[in-house]
This record gives C-alpha cells, structure tokens and sequence, in this order.
C-alpha cells in the first residue's frame, strides 16, 4: 500500500490546506441545506469530516475542522448573528458536538496509525522477502488465482504485481513438462491429505547472461477446509549456487581423498628411499610409484652422460631386455626430447602423432599408445635426465598426473644429483688430500681429548708434509700421539693451547702467534685454529724474519725520533746568534763595525740553515729517485777547492793540521761540480767534526787506473769494523751527540753516498777500530773525463742589467718588505701585494715585468693568480716565479700547470735572486727549480 494513501508524503502545510477544503466544503453545504436540517447542522456536516480528516491527514486537521464546524453554524456568534437563532446556541448541543468530535477524531487517528503500522510492516516484509531472495505464492483453488511475490515471479518468468492474477494467466509461463510434473506432484499430495510437504525442481532460466537451469526448493503448506484442499501456501528459494557448491564440494573431497592417498604413496616412497643407498634402486622405486599413479604399467628414467651429452637408461619398469636395447638404438626418444626442450613432452596418441616418427616401431611393438615425460632438473636449472610413463590408452595426463610427474621427477633429481654431488666429494677429497700433502704451508689436524667435559689435551690425527718438515719429524712419530707431552710441539703450550680450546668452545676462527725459545734463536710461529667436524685445523708458519723485520723497524723509528730531536737542536742553534747580532745591529749604540759583523754572522746562520734543509730534500730526493744532477765538463781541483771552502772553517776551529795530494795533472771529468763538492766537504766536516783538537786530515785525489779517486783520512775516534755498514744509512750517528762538540743529523754519509751513486761511483769507508781513525773513499769511472779540458778563454757572457718592474706577493709582510728593499737596491721598481686579489689587481695596472709570487695567500693563491694572469691577452710576457716553502716533485709540477716559469724555494738566495733578473730569460715550456 502506498504511503500516499496514509498522508505520510504530505507536508503539514498540505495537510491543513486540505483540512480548511473539507470545511469550506462542510461549510458550504451547510449554508444550502441549514434549512431543511435544523438543530442537526453541525452533527451532520462538520462531524463526519472531522473525523475523515482525522484518519486521512491526522488529528491536527481533524481538530481544526471540528472548530471550524463550531463556528460555521453559529454557536460562538448566536449574539452578533442575525442568521443565528436562539437555539443554535444551546450549550449542552455545543458540549454534545465537541465530545462526539474528539471521540471521532481520536478514533480517526487511532485507524489512521494502525493503517501505518501495517503498511509499514508490510513494506518489511516485502523488504526481507526480496532481500533474502524468497519467493513467496498463495494460490486459491477455489478461486482459481495466484498472489505471488516479485522474487518468484521473475524466477517463473510471470508478470510482476501485487495483485492477485487467474492462475491460467500465470501457469502460461511455466514450462509444460514443468508445469505437468508439479500438478501430478500437487495431485498426490492432495490425494495422501498432506498438510507440508517440499521438493525440489529445476526451472529454465530466463537470464541470458546464466542460461544454467535454476534449481529451486519448494516448501508447501497445504490449507483445508474440512476434506477439500482450498488453498496453497508456501515459498520458494533459489538453491542453484549451493547446489553447484555442494558439487565442488563433493569434488573437492574427493580431490581431497586422491591427494591423501597420492600423499600416503609419496610418504611411503620417501620412507624407503632414505633407506635405500643406491641410486638405481631409488630411481626404480620413484619410477613404480609414478607408473602407479598414471595407471600405467611400463616406464623408463635415463641420465644424462657427463661430457658426451648422450642418454643412458638408468631405471626401467615393464620392458625386457630386448625392448630396452631397441629403446637404446632409437636415443630413448621423448626422454631425449624432454631432456633437449627443458620441459615436459606429452604424445598424446602415438599412431596420430607425427613428433617421433623414428620410435613408430618401437611403439607398436610394445603397443604403447601415449607416452607422459618430465625432465629432471637439479637446483641450478640444469637437466639431469627424464623420466617416462609408458601408457596402453592414448589420452593426455591430467592435472594430477601432471603435478606428480613434477613430484617425482624432483625426488629423482635430488638423489641423482646427491649421488653425483658424493662423487664429486670423493673426488675432491681425494684432491683435497693430495693437495695438502704437496702444499708448501703446514696443516695439522688435532682432536681435542676431554675428562669430565674438559678439554685437557689434543691427539695429532694429520698432518701434511709441510707440517712434519717444520716440526722436524715424520708423521709416523706423531699421529696418535698427545700433543702437550710431545716434545716437538713445546710451542703448543700456554698460551698457544688456550687459544686452541678457545677455538674449539667459541666454534670460531682463531689467530695467535706462538714463540718456541728452544733454540739458539727464538723461533715465531703464526697460528690460525679454525674448528672442523670432530676436531681442530691449524695452519701455522714461521715469521720469525718478520718479527726481526718489525724489531727492525721499530729500531729505524727510535732513530728517527732521536733524529728529529736532533734536528730540532741543529735548527733552534743558529737562532740564538741570529737573534743576539739583529739586537746588536738595531741597537742605537752599535759602530758601523759591529753592524757588518752582526750581518756576517746571521748571514753566515742563515745559510748554515740553508744547508741543514738542502741535506734533508736531497737525502729525500736520492731515496725517491727524484733529485737530477746537473752535468758539465768538471775540473776536479775546482771541485776539491769548493769543498775545502767549506771544510776550512771547522777544520781552523778546531786546530787541525789538514795535508792534500792531489794529482798535477788536470783532470775534466762530467759530472755535477756542486753536488760533488758537497759529497768532499761532507766527508771533510766529517773527519773534522769526530778528530780531536789537533788532529790530522788528509786529502787525496787523482788518477788511479780505470778510476778517479779520493779519499778523506783522518786520525780521529774511528770505527767498528762491525759498524760501518751502520754508518752509511740514514740518521745514523754513532755517538750520542752529547760526546761530540759537532752534533749533526746522521744523514751526511747517507746522503754522499746516494749522491756517488747517482754520479756511477762508489762510497766505501774502512777502519782499524776505535781511536784508530777513518778513510772514506770515493770511486768515479775513468771513463767519465773529458779531454781536452776547457780552453782557458771561454768566459760567461756578461749582459747588460736594465731596471725592471717586479711585484711582490706574499702575506709575510717581513718577508716581502726586506726582499723588495734588497732588490730595490739593485736599482728595480718595486710593487707590493698582500693577498692574492691585490697582486692581480696591481698586475692588471701595472704590467710588471716579473711576478714572484707565494703559493699560499688569502684571497687567491699563487696558482689561481697565475693562471688569471696566463689567461688574460699579454700575460705571457710577464716572468712568472713562485717563491714558497714547498719543494716536492708534486709542487713543481702544480707550478708548472699552472703557468709558472720558474720555482724558487724559500728562503730565496739575494745573489741567487738578483742573478735570475739581471739575466731575464722566460723559459714556458718547463718549469725551473733553483734553490737557496
């Protein structure tokens, strides 16, 4: 029913204005009939609509259709109205008419809510009816008309109402065998008086989209009245999806039920191949259980050859001996093919199939008619081999059948690949074995020996060759033996023995080195201990030389520290003098005399300096293999005389008395004049520095044969014999320097000797021992002088000095400031800088004609100045020089990158300096290095 029908779809103000249509109505048949009606007007008119009001459209219009029926005829205005007559106002009528109003209303409202709840109750029902989607039917026998829910009658294919409708109209739609079968139903439960009864049909269906049958079940309930049936009531659900369900189902247990059994034989096959150790047995069994499953009787499993990649039959079921050697002359076919396309071969009729025409014979004799294979494959995707399952019936496997195969031919391949990988193993042991017994490093195999759980000593059970040749015995004498009360191993005691335990507890890797103090020398052992199943391996090996080796080094670092101690000394003494004589030169009170000495003196420090750095990169260069000597035509007494310049002052100081021999004849040899010099005067001031006040110094030089020789002598502390190889190497001094007035670094002879070296000669030292003196003698090849000697008129070509525009930029301000006052006069234009920003900035206005530039400067460094300036057009005609304090290789050649012409060390030499601008030549393809 609708909810029109109860007003629920009115609004309040639809109700009322419907409510003031019944009163103007009632009102207007009152004004016409008033006459004829009397005292009864408002009984008649205004009460029945009331109370249809009241049941239509609630108790609100109903009450006001009751006071519009009140004042309609007249009762509230019987004193105003002329119409009105004196009886009209009679209260107890206009108490009746009021009482009887509320009483119809109320009764109104009362039929108008039960009406709701109806509707309402049977909208639910509707609702649950085609939620749950049960269909719902009363037919009236007697009337011969069906009432039938919506949900059945789309399942019947009838026409949707609510009405009931002739039942021939609705039986039209029903199929006629259907329609035939349910009468002959409905007869014979009628004819046993059945009240209830149910069944189950199948209905066409009416949806396109699932033409399947609907199955549905039918509940009856029979209404009698007396002896005759004269109603059918009852309802209908749709059962097709639990019916297709409850067939999955039964399918699915009886999947189940195959599965449990496939299970059971798998559990089985299992069983028995753990307890099987052969492969051919484990195969024939994996073989049988497959065969069983397919319904077959005959089958084969082949494998692969190694390395000719051929088949052999390793199983077989069902085939004699004459079967298999045919199936060995046609190459086994599927089993081959499975084992080529890496994947499963199904010939699903043998006679129709055209795959393997090569087997035809082979299948008709042994009447095979379809063939199942599967490859083996082990865990890398390798093929091993296949297995078939021969069938009499052509068919094709099932998803089952398929799925175990794949079961099968796995177990298959896991033992064939066990029993290759065991194979391989014994094959490796055996390598194994024969390897450690040729190997050059010792390995032994302890067993722990344990009382109480305690592990209390280890039993040799193996060791190589190597092994028994360190331990200096045989492996006879040792296997089976304790290890802790054999003497060969003493270096298996504490604390060697604990880490072995420890080892064996932690389940870990263990490193230790073990000393053996038997021997006239203590013997190094490093161990490694690593557990293995049942016991212990160890490798070990001698490293007693680099033990010596790291003493040594050890030894070499303790000399450094004492060398840079030393250094320390050597560098801090001339700067006292330096100090005392600038005081002295700045004081207000010093004569002109004292001023000269004082710029002798720390002219005389500084390259005293100088000299102790030059030694220091020149011993680094040798040793690098980077210092390059400058070779010329070198007449020897030029350089002897250079070296005793140096000499001279210490050699005086000290008093000794100093004898030369030198070779007359002239003698022009090619080598580095300077650096020669340096080697001579190193031995010179070496001799001084450790002979006595008073002393004696030789020097002797000449032709001796195929050699050049000189040799310093003196008659001072001497040496050793057993120390002078100790003497040449670096850092060495063989006294502390607090015995010695001359101190040193200990690199002189170290580094004369890579200096001869470079030239192609030899430096050799010999002593009669303490207090006996030394000679030191320098070996040079003959081969290197040069005749004839240099004429006597050549002569360095002296330029013209001219006045040049220098910048100077260093962040040193004391440093830059004295050097541009030394070149000042000289006679340059100077320009200073302070930063790298400046020194561009000036050199962009100015244009000088020389840089000298620092690397390490705020702003830009020396390296970005360079290159600004290289980059800008006219930058190449300016002498770019840098002046720093780093002198390596590297350094240089970052200067050279970065447009530098030369490379000057710090501190720069004035003479060295003013020399390099009175002979200005650009050199842009190389980078020079001069130093101080």
């Amino acid at each position: 029913m609708s909810q029109w029908r109860y007003g629920k779809e009115m609004s309040t103000t639809q109700r009322y204005a419907i409510a003031l249509l019944i009163a103007v109505a009632a009102g207007a048949l009152h004004w016409l009939l008033w006459p004829s009606v009397g005292a009864l007007r408002p009984f008649v008119f205004y009460l029945p609509a009331a109370a249809v009001a009241a049941a239509a459209l609630g108790p609100g219009p109903g009450v006001l259709l009751l006071l519009a029926g009140a004042i309609g005829t007249g009762w509230p205005l019987h004193e105003f109205s002329a119409w009105a007559s004196p009886s009209s106002a009679d209260p107890m009528r206009l108490a009746l008419y009021l009482m009887l109003g509320t009483l119809l209303i109320a009764l109104g409202a009362s039929l108008r809510n039960s009406r709701a709840r109806a509707a309402a109750a049977e909208d639910r029902l509707s609702m649950a009816i085609e939620g749950t989607g049960i269909g719902v039917f009363d037919i009236d026998l007697v009337g011969h008309t069906v009432r039938a829910s919506p949900v059945l009658a789309r399942l019947a294919g009838a026409p949707v109402t609510d009405e009931a409708v002739p039942l021939s109209t609705w039986t039209a739609h029903i199929p006629a065998q259907l329609l035939a079968d349910s009468r002959e139903q409905i007869a014979r439960r009628l004819k046993q008086g059945t009240t209830y009864y149910e069944r189950e049909l199948s209905v066409p269906s009416t949806d396109d989209a699932h033409p399947q049958p609907r199955q549905l079940l039918l509940r009856v309930h029979v209404v009698w009245r007396g002896q005759r049936a004269v109603r059918l009531r009852g309802a209908c659900v749709d059962v097709t999806e639990r019916k297709r369900i409850d067939a999955q189902l039964e399918a699915t247990r009886g999947q189940l039920s195959q599965q449990v059994d496939d299970l059971n034989h798998l559990h089985e096959l299992s069983t028995h191949l753990l307890e099987t150790p052969q492969l051919v047995r484990q195969l024939s069994m994996i073989l049988g259980t497959l065969a069983h499953f397919h319904g077959a009787r005959r089958g084969l499993v082949s494998l692969c050859e190694p390395g000719t990649g051929g088949l052999r039959i390793e199983a077989s079921l069902g085939f004699d001996a004459a079967a298999l050697a045919m199936a060995e002359r046609v190459g086994t076919g599927p089993c081959a093919e499975a084992c080529r396309q890496h994947a499963r071969v199904v010939v699903e009729d043998t006679r129709t199939s055209e795959t393997f025409q090569a087997c035809r014979d082979f299948f008709e004799t042994q009447a095979i008619r379809a063939v199942h294979g599967t490859p083996l494959l082990n865990s890398h995707g390798q093929v091993l081999g296949a297995i078939t399952v021969y069938l009499d019936e052509p068919r094709e496997p099932t998803e089952r059948e398929r799925r175990l195969a794949d079961i099968c031919a796995r177990k298959a391949a896991v033992f064939a690949e066990r029993a290759s990988t065991r194979d391989e193993l014994l094959v490796t042991q055996g390598r194994f074995e024969a390897v450690l017994a040729a190997s050059g490093a010792p390995f032994v195999i302890l067993r722990p020996v344990r009382q109480a759980h305690r592990i209390v000593d280890f039993e040799w059970v193996y060791l190589n060759r190597a092994a028994a040749e360190a331990l200096g015995c045989g492996a006879d004498a040792v296997v089976g033996q304790r290890v802790l009360q054999n003497p060969v191993c003493r270096w298996m005691g504490h604390p060697a023995f604990s880490y072995c335990v420890t080892a064996i507890e932690s389940a870990s890797t263990c490193e230790f080195d073990a000393v053996d103090n038997e021997g006239a020398e203590p013997r190094w052992l490093h161990c490694i201990a690593s557990p293995i199943p049942d016991g212990l391996g160890v490798w070990f090996t001698d490293i007693s030389e680099r033990m010596r080796n790291e003493q040594l080094l050890r030894e070499s670092g303790r000399r450094k520290d004492e060398f840079l101690a030393t250094l320390a000394h050597e560098l801090r003494n001339p700067l006292a003098p330096i100090r005392q004589a600038t005081l002295l030169a700045m004081s207000p009170h010093t004569s002109d005399e004292q001023k000269r000495w004082s710029c002798e003196v720390i002219d005389r420090q500084v390259s005293h300096m100088a000299l102790l750095l030059d030694d220091l990169l020149d011993i680094s260069r040798i040793t690098r293999g980077a210092l390059a000597l400058r070779r010329s035509p070198t007449d020897l007494s030029s350089v002897l005389t250079s070296a005793l310049e140096t000499a001279h002052p210490l050699i005086d100081a000290k008093g000794h008395q100093l004898l030369t021999a030198i070779d007359e004849e002239p003698i022009v040899f090619d080598a580095d004049p300077l650096r020669l010099a340096q080697v001579v005067g190193n031995l010179l001031t070496n001799a001084a520095k450790y002979t006595d006040p008073g002393g004696t110094i030789e020097l002797r030089a000449g032709r001796r044969g195929d050699a050049i020789v000189i040799e310093v002598q003196d008659n001072g502390i001497g040496i050793p014999p057993e120390s002078m190889p100790e003497a040449f190497r670096m850092f060495a001094q063989l006294r502390p320097m607090s015995e010695r007035n001359g101190g040193g670094l200990g690199i002189g002879l170290a580094l004369s000797k890579g200096l001869v070296e470079l030239h192609g000669g030899t430096l050799t030292g010999s002593s009669e021992g303490t207090g006996h003196g030394s000679v030191f003698t320098i070996r040079l090849p003959a081969a290197q002088a040069l005749l004839p000697a240099l004429a006597d008129g050549d002569a360095p070509v002296v330029r013209e000095r001219r006045r040049l525009r220098v910048l100077i930029a260093d962040d040193n301000r004391d440093a830059s400031d004295t050097l541009a006052a030394l070149l000042e006069a000289d006679g340059h234009e100077l320009r200073m800088a302070y930063d790298g920003n400046e020194a561009l900035s000036l050199w962009r206005q100015e244009r000088p004609d020389v840089c000298l530039l620092d690397i390490g400067m705020p702003g830009r460094t020396g390296y970005q100045v360079a290159r600004e300036i290289r980059r800008t057009p006219g930058g190449e005609a300016t002498l770019l020089v840098a002046v720093t304090g780093w002198s390596q290789l590297h350094d240089r050649e970052l200067a050279l990158e970065a447009g530098f012409d030369l490379h000057l060390t710090k501190p720069v030499s004035p003479l060295q300096l003013s020399h390099l601008l009175d002979h200005r030549v650009k050199a842009p393809a190389a980078a020079t290095t001069a130093t101080p």
